[in-house]
């Protein structure tokens, strides 16, 4: 059986370099400068002195080396299969799962975020070493909900609900890496009771049918209600057909599963404005030269909550992959 951790936060006031901006930058430049750190959770190193509003189901950090039980932060060592980083060896990840199959891991952050200005989350990805399944999401709640768990698992990524579990309580956004593509698609019971313009299209609707390696984002639910499609990468185009559905495409060329560990790296950046209906942005750096890529943008149809809680989750089914996380920040804006 998986041994659980947890995951690491910090707060500061970031020092900002207003004196080496030019001249020429003006207010909002140096403005958009100006930061508070929320969190900040490399999951380099063992984890000692945790708090414990941090929570990981079924998660570990690679370079801890003890197991110590529920709920706490453990070694990776009995969590193996696969091409996975070296347990025990420093600098480490958070690792969601090794490459078996029917794996799930969490880990949460049960401690209200401040929303002043908006909030902005940028962390490293890697899926790879398996058969592209199932993806990573990391997602935002009501900082009112008491967050102890995940949602679905599958292709609802630990966010949204499906037909046997309910997604994450009080959801207000989820973000899917998906890599093998039914985050999009509102089949196994997702979106339930969503309006026709947030419902995901029709050529995902069909049991199956899935887009690989997309982004999409899905706005709040509680329960078996909402988490509803807000936007999508996945296109009509369709490009083959495999023996569990059709095959559909995603507006960039790039990918988020890969071979080997050495390609799997992607830098991720989700950004949500300040407003009662904020702007949100997803853009991500695949590291093949062309920096930040804006990937989606949306306008949240709901108002944003005063705080935030947060999590990251991720699973495998009958395809797998190693999923890990690196170098988590959050930050809000004065």
């Amino acid at each position: 059986m998986k041994r659980m951790a947890i995951l690491g936060a910090g707060s500061m006031l970031l020092a900002a370099a207003l004196a080496a901006l030019p001249a020429t930058a003006g207010a909002q430049a140096a403005a958009e400068e100006q930061k508070v750190l929320l969190v900040n959770a490399p999951f380099t190193g063992k984890g000692d002195n945790l708090p414990p509003e941090a929570i990981s189901l079924n998660a570990c950090l690679t370079a801890a080396t003890e197991l110590k039980g529920v709920n706490e932060f453990d070694s990776c060592a009995d969590q193996n299969i696969g091409p996975v980083p070296e347990s025990g060896k420093s600098p480490g990840f958070l690792q969601l799962t090794d490459a078996g199959q029917y794996d799930a891991g969490a880990a949460i952050y049960d401690k209200a975020l401040v929303n002043e200005g908006g909030i902005e989350v940028t962390f490293a990805q890697y899926q790879y070493g398996g058969t592209h399944a199932d993806g990573i999401s990391f997602f935002l709640v009501d900082g009112e909900t008491n967050l102890e768990a995940a949602g679905a698992f599958g292709g609802s990524l630990g966010y949204a609900q499906n037909t046997n579990r309910p997604g994450v309580a009080g959801g207000y956004l989820g973000l899917g890496l998906d890599a093998w593509g039914n985050f999009s698609a509102d089949t196994e019971g997702r979106g339930q009771g969503c309006p026709e313009d947030y419902q995901a299209p029709d050529y995902l609707q069909v049991p199956l049918n899935r887009a690989p390696d997309n982004v999409a984002l899905r706005g709040p639910g509680n329960g078996y209600e909402g988490y509803c499609l807000l936007a999508t990468t996945a296109t009509s185009e369709k490009i083959g057909s495999y023996k569990y559905g059709d095959i559909y495409g995603t507006d960039f060329k790039d990918t988020l599963s890969t071979a080997t560990f050495e390609d799997a790296k992607r830098l991720v950046k989700l950004k949500i404005s300040d407003g009662r209906h904020p702007t949100v942005t997803v853009d991500i750096d695949f590291l093949n030269g062309d920096g930040w890529e804006r990937i989606l943008e949306t306008t949240m149809p709901f108002p944003a909550p005063d705080t935030f809680k947060i999590g990251f989750a991720s699973s495998t089914g009958r395809a797998t992959d190693v999923h890990l996380i690196r170098h988590l920040r959050v930050e809000t804006f004065e």
